[in-house]
């Protein structure tokens, strides 16, 4: 009998045993190298499927190699900012194969192709698998996919519509007009004056976010943004190391600590929310920014204020505050990045850091300019579109 159950117990421990090698053995190296034929017929090129870690050693290889060394004084900065890529490109064209892991990716760099993803309304489009920890940054609509990703699209997308931003330019120019009152304090304290434009830039663009997106001021959203940055540096760290489902729920110190910048942040974005329909509902403040737009949203069937509609016109509460987490997160790197690298062209080109200058003043003169005077700034123009589609 005993030998009988030890038997039973044998053979189940070793059909449990071959059933997760078999489990393991399809996931690591069966199914990618079958995906990997898939897409090689229908004349996908790229790497070749390397096992567990697929490209990931050769990305990381890659960059560290091409940040080890001081950056050039040109527009050749593809290589340095993404060397992967670049390679992939030119070894395999402009749509091409790589892996993360064991699941493929597409480079899709063809202009057509491109314009056809980016201009997709309806979320047809599949997203690359998120990481959760970088989840609990932002659900915004970079994160959302197919009708919950047209909804919130639909929504927002009037904020930026071409009569809004214009009646934005104010809070864009006391932004600015800010910034420069600073740098002629710093100037005039010493004969020259040395400024790092790099986190002056993001200070502005954070502002400016704060202001038109969300109707408060820099000073207001400085701890937001201070959270949101120290919960980015812990999300990286921990994304570098290997990841363990289910790790993130273990109350390790730094596990608690990204729970608590969650919860703050949260907080923080909800009473920002409620304040903002308080003072709306009063007249004291004008529903025409990003906010406004979102709440307009929640009252479309004007119901009680704990309670927000979740038809396909409207969005919840917690919706709102993720939204509005996902643009002071991600709104200013972007612009900031933009315009150091602006002034860094113009400063290697001075002839048209001149050009641009004549023009200002003469278009402007000592008045702030205005939706009017910036549609007559063609070389500023021309400079920002030039740093942009490099």
């Amino acid at each position: 009998m005993a030998v009988s159950m030890f038997s039973c117990l044998l053979i189940s421990s070793l059909v449990l045993l071959l059933y997760g090698v078999l489990r393991v053995s399809y996931s690591i190296w069966w199914k990618p190298k079958w995906l990997e034929k898939r897409l090689r017929q229908q004349g996908i090129r790229g790497t070749p499927y390397k096992l567990v870690m697929g490209d990931m050693k050769e990305y990381i290889r890659l960059i560290t190699e091409a940040w080890s060394k001081p950056m050039n004084l040109n527009h050749h900065i593809v290589s340095r900012v993404d060397p992967f890529t670049q390679n992939n490109m030119q070894q395999y064209g402009k749509v091409s194969l790589f892996w993360a892991g064991t699941t493929p990716r597409l480079i899709v760099m063809d202009p057509g192709m491109m314009k056809q993803v980016l201009s997709n309304k309806q979320g047809h489009f599949q997203k690359p698998y998120i990481n959760p920890l970088i989840l609990t940054l932002a659900r915004g609509l970079t994160a959302l996919e197919g009708v919950v990703w047209a909804k919130h699209r639909r929504i927002i997308n009037p904020a930026f519509h071409l009569e809004k931003l214009k009646a934005m330019i104010p809070a864009f120019t006391t932004s600015c007009s800010m910034l420069i009152e600073r740098w002629k304090e710093l100037a005039s304290l010493q004969e020259t004056c040395e400024v790092d434009i790099w986190p002056e830039l993001q200070n502005l663009t954070r502002d400016v976010i704060s202001r038109v997106a969300l109707g408060s001021s820099f000073e207001e959203g400085r701890e937001i943004f201070e959270l949101q940055k120290e919960h980015i540096t812990l999300t990286l760290e921990a994304m570098q190391t290997l990841y363990i489902p289910g790790f993130r729920f273990i109350p390790t110190k730094k596990n608690q600590r990204r729970k608590y910048l969650q919860k703050r942040t949260t907080s923080m974005f909800r009473d920002l929310i409620q304040r903002k329909k308080d003072a709306i509902r009063t007249g004291q403040a004008e529903g025409d920014n990003l906010l406004g737009l979102l709440l307009q949203s929640s009252s479309q069937n004007n119901l009680p204020e704990n309670v927000m509609s979740t038809k396909d016109n409207a969005l919840t509460l917690e919706e709102m505050i993720e939204e509005c987490k996902q643009f002071y997160l991600a709104g200013h790197e972007t612009t900031s990045s933009w315009l150091t690298w602006t002034m860094i062209v113009l400063a290697m080109h001075p002839n048209w850091q001149e050009k641009a200058r004549e023009e200002v003043m003469q278009i402007c003169g000592k008045k702030e300019p205005d939706s009017e005077a910036l549609s007559h700034l063609k070389i500023v123009r021309i400079s920002l579109y030039f740093t942009f589609h490099q």
